[in-house]
C-alpha cells in the first residue's frame, strides 16, 4: 500500500521545484490555490489526478481512496467540473471491497470578483449521479441528488494588519435535494436533505514574498500555503437515521509551483461519526490554463 508522508511530498515537490506562478482562481494580486477538502471559489482548467485519500479504523476498517477531477472552461467565467473516484475498503475480518464511486458533475459560474477587495464569489449546480452495483459495493449513493452550491474567497491583504496581510479565507456551502427521500420506514436506499459545507484559513508566503516584504527565502520555501480546513455535514430532514452530523479538519500546506500544485494533509476527526483515526490527503494539481494558455486546453471554448 502506498504511505504518504511528508518526506513524498517534498520529494515531488524538489523534481518539480520553480518560480511560483499565477493560477486560475485570481482577485487582483490575490491567488487563492485549490483547498484539498472542498471546491475553490472560481473557475479554470484544471486537472486533479492523483488526490490520495487514507482514512484508517484500526479495527473495523481501512480506507483508501483514489480521485480525479478535470474542470474545463466554457466561457471565461463558466466551467463544467466532472469529478469521481475509486475506493478501496477493507473491513476487519472480511474481504476487501473494491468500486468507483458515484459521479458528480458541476455547472459553475464565476459570478463576481473584486480585484481591489481580493475577492471572489461563485455559484454552482452540482449533480451527483446514482450508484451502479460497484458504487453500492462501496456504500455509494444508491440514487443521485442536485445541490445548488455558492463558494467564496476572500484575502486580507486590502487591511492594514502588516503581516497578516497574506492571510485568507475560503468557503463553499450545498444543499444537497436527493432524488429518493430517505423513508425509515421502507427501508428505500434514500438519503435525507443534507447540509454540506467547507472553510479554510491560508497563509500565502507567495503573497508574503510579492506584497508584503521580500525576505529572499529559498524557492520552495517562499511557494508554500500553509493551511487549515474544516468540512461538515448535516442531515436537513427528518427521518436521518444512519446519517449523523460529521464534522473533520484537515491542516497542511500547499506548495504552489509553476502550472501545478502539491498539498498534503492530516484528516483529523472532529467528532465520533466522523471516525476516531487521523487520515491523510495528498493532491497533486495541474492548471492548464497557466501550462497551456493558446491551446484549446487551456482557454476557454467560447471566448
Amino acid at each position: 500500500m502506498l504511505r504518504l508522508t511528508p518526506a513524498l511530498v517534498l520529494a515531488a515537490a524538489s523534481l518539480l521545484a520553480s518560480q511560483p506562478v499565477l493560477a486560475s482562481v485570481v482577485a487582483g494580486v490575490r491567488v487563492f490555490p485549490v483547498t484539498l477538502t472542498f471546491d475553490d471559489p472560481g473557475v479554470g482548467d484544471e486537472l486533479k489526478m492523483p488526490h490520495i485519500i487514507v482514512q484508517p479504523e484500526p479495527g473495523t476498517q481501512d480506507g483508501y481512496q483514489m480521485k480525479w477531477e478535470w474542470d474545463k472552461r466554457i466561457t471565461p467565467m463558466t466551467s463544467i467540473i466532472y469529478d469521481q473516484g475509486y475506493d478501496w475498503l477493507h473491513p476487519s475480518g472480511s474481504k476487501t471491497r473494491t468500486g468507483f464511486e458515484n459521479v458528480f458533475v458541476t455547472g459553475k459560474w464565476q459570478a463576481y470578483t473584486n480585484a481591489e477587495h481580493e475577492f471572489a464569489f461563485s455559484v454552482g449546480v452540482i449533480r451527483e449521479f446514482g450508484g451502479n452495483t460497484a458504487t453500492q459495493n462501496i456504500g455509494g449513493d444508491a440514487y443521485g441528488s442536485t445541490a445548488p452550491a455558492i463558494y467564496a474567497g476572500k484575502g486580507l491583504g486590502d487591511l492594514p494588519i502588516g503581516m497578516l496581510r497574506p492571510l485568507a479565507v475560503t468557503g463553499q456551502l450545498s444543499y444537497a435535494i436527493p432524488d429518493r427521500p430517505l423513508n425509515s420506514a421502507l427501508d428505500n436506499s434514500g438519503t435525507p436533505r443534507s447540509w454540506n459545507g467547507g472553510l479554510s484559513v491560508q497563509y500565502s508566503i507567495p503573497y508574503l514574498q510579492s506584497q508584503v516584504h521580500n525576505f529572499d527565502l529559498p524557492d520552495f520555501i517562499g511557494g508554500l500555503i500553509p493551511l487549515v480546513e474544516a468540512t461538515w455535514y448535516s442531515p436537513a430532514s427528518k427521518p436521518a437515521g444512519g446519517f449523523p452530523a460529521t464534522l473533520t479538519i484537515a491542516p497542511g500546506v500547499i506548495y504552489f509551483g509553476d502550472g501545478f500544485q502539491i498539498g498534503l494533509e492530516a484528516l483529523i476527526p472532529a467528532n465520533r461519526a466522523s471516525g476516531r483515526n487521523v487520515g491523510a490527503a495528498l493532491q497533486v494539481f495541474f492548471f492548464f490554463d497557466d501550462m497551456f494558455p493558446d491551446n484549446i486546453i487551456g482557454k476557454p471554448i467560447f471566448e
